[in-house]
């Protein structure tokens, strides 16, 4: 009863992660809470995770930037100011649909995204284009990588924050990958930026050939053992692609 549908890039993700947020919170426990993934594993022991975030407590570690970055695709304007409406539950099967005060409303391509809409009959979708989409003006639009370490506190005042905003919520409703700006914009707005420190899971997305981001193999143990001077986790990886790379780390940086 409290799972959420994870379909790519849409809210589910950020609902579910709200949800276990909550779950967790209710049990009033001290530390870290870390978001990570199934394809994550760690690079240092346990051993050095628990005092690195036992010395580094009250410091929150998430990567996030100012929107617009120059690192996206139109600087990440385009997922405040356009609609992610779903075509279907496949990957990356999606349209973005300006609205009539967006110049760029005016073309062919949104010709085609209506009429696609029309054909099935999403009729009170294509009337989202009569309303100018505006990200909530009581926050700075930031965003960044969707993994972090946030301490008890801090968590806190972020379910605070969505039970006081749920127009903040029902906005992401149609936000392209709001798993990388709903929670960066709330802490980077609200937390002193002296408390703030990039993201402990290392990611790839720098290689000039192939998938990104890059998951890891055999080759790349160099490359994850430099990455374990200053992150606890790692990820993509996958056992069938590359079993190996996982007992290499565990031999030689989890000891």
């Amino acid at each position: 009863k409290q799972r959420f549908f994870g379909t790519w890039g849409d809210i589910g993700i950020v609902n579910a992660t709200i949800q276990a947020l909550k779950i967790a919170y209710k049990k009033d426990r001290k530390g870290y809470f870390i978001l990570m993934s199934g394809q994550d594993y760690p690079l240092r022991s346990n051993s050095d995770i628990f005092n690195f975030l036992k010395e580094s407590y009250g410091i929150d570690f998430i990567t996030a930037y100012e929107i617009p970055h120059s690192g996206w695709a139109e600087g990440g304007i385009d997922r405040l100011d356009k609609y992610k409406l779903n075509k279907s539950l496949n990957r990356k099967h999606f349209v973005q649909l300006p609205s009539i005060y967006d110049s760029s409303f005016y073309s062919l391509k949104t010709i085609g995204k209506l009429n696609f809409l029309r054909k099935s009959r999403r009729f009170e979708e294509m009337k989202l284009v009569l309303k100018k989409r505006k990200f909530p003006g009581y926050l700075k639009p930031y965003g960044g990588s969707q993994w972090w370490s946030l301490t008890a506190e801090t968590i806190g005042i972020i379910l605070n924050f969505i039970d006081q905003h749920p127009d903040y919520i029902d906005y992401h409703q149609n936000t392209l990958l709001p798993d990388e700006i709903f929670f960066h914009s709330i802490i980077k707005t609200l937390q002193e930026s002296n408390k703030l420190k990039s993201s402990l899971t290392y990611v790839n997305w720098e290689r000039p050939t192939g998938p990104l981001p890059v998951t890891f193999k055999m080759e790349d143990f160099e490359e994850l053992k430099e990455a374990s001077k200053d992150h606890l986790f790692a990820r993509k990886f996958d056992v069938h692609l590359d079993e190996e790379i996982l007992d290499e780390i565990d031999n030689n940086l989890l000891t």
